[in-house]
């Protein structure tokens, strides 16, 4: 009887903390989804539209980005006196590079495609995961600079995975780390957000977001949400 009530114990605190574990995971992703605006002003996100400056090794050069949810997403670079656009879409994606001597558009590798594709979602990841498909796991609590961060290990539906680091201050996304394949090697990278802002209407965003080990630093001077945007945009213009 007593390795009954034994067992019994232990099952149950294991069941115990496998719901803690649960309610945790799902407690610091509804705080970081409030952080955001809160989940009526995320779901209501259909499109997006901002203007900015990228820097890359010392050069700055102006960007252009289109977004349709779930649909297709546009950047459009000028550096050295060309014009520069890479697209990626449910349908594929396609660029044209006149700064690495490009004459055409081209299609774009169907990998870089595949793993660009969560950047379609402009929802975000965490937001209504489970119904994405998506796993998230709290790993933990962790420490960097003296700054401590919630870590969550995101696995999409699409098997690519994701550790985001929330700060426990404010909820919002502090940094994320995932591998990429970048002409034929995997590569871990590191995206740094930060200068956190606020549109007129309550939407959160991050104004600021660093690439390592690229050493590439984006600052979005303009951010428009839910702005008509044409779909042609996305469309590889035929060949010349």
């Amino acid at each position: 009887m007593k390795r009954i009530t034994m067992l019994t114990l232990s099952l149950a605190l294991v069941a115990v903390t496998i719901t803690t574990k649960a309610q945790t995971i799902d407690e610091v992703v509804g705080k970081h989804i409030e952080a955001m605006g809160g989940a009526d002003k995320i779901q209501s996100v259909k499109s997006q539209a901002t203007e900015g400056t990228m820097q890359i090794q010392g050069m700055e050069f102006p960007f252009k980005t289109w977004s349709v949810h779930n649909k297709a997403m546009r950047v459009d670079f000028d550096a050295m006196g060309t014009t520069n656009t890479q697209v990626i879409s449910t349908k594929g994606g396609w660029m044209f590079m006149p700064v690495q001597q490009q004459q055409a558009p081209v299609d774009s590798d169907p990998e870089v495609v595949k793993e660009a594709a969560s950047e379609l979602d402009l929802t975000g990841d965490l937001y209504d995961y489970k119904a994405k498909g998506h796993t998230a796991e709290l790993i933990g609590k962790e420490t960097q600079d003296g700054q401590e961060f919630y870590k969550i290990k995101l696995t999409r539906k699409n098997g690519t995975v994701t550790d985001i680091l929330l700060d426990t201050k404010t909820y919002l996304v502090s940094k994320r780390i995932s591998s990429k394949n970048i002409q034929g090697q995997e590569v871990e990278i590191t995206e740094i957000l930060s200068n956190y802002k606020k549109t007129a209407d309550g939407y959160v965003y991050a104004a600021t977001i660093e690439q390592l080990p690229m050493g590439m630093k984006m600052d979005f001077g303009k951010y428009e949400y839910n702005t008509a945007i044409d779909e042609k945009l996305f469309e590889k213009p035929a060949a010349q």
